[in-house]
């Protein structure tokens, strides 16, 4: 990998760890349960897809069959 484009994340990760040790950042826990950026990056079980839609106050669309032949 070029030492280049990973040279930013490698400041990144430097940044936050010091922060850390510092305590001026806290690094907790989040249970998959409740990691909502899921819903765009994993297929996810039906219920779970539903909470996490809820959450973000999206509801499908009323069905309708006007149109459609």
């Amino acid at each position: 990998m070029n030492h280049q484009r990973t040279k930013h994340i490698e400041m990144d990760i430097h940044f936050v760890r010091e922060k850390v040790a510092l305590g001026q950042v806290h690094v907790l826990h989040v249970p998959t349960r409740y990691q909502y950026a899921d819903i765009f990056t994993k297929g996810l079980p039906k219920p779970l897809f539903d909470d996490f839609r809820s959450s973000l106050s999206i509801h499908p669309p009323p069905a309708s069959t006007e149109g459609v032949y």
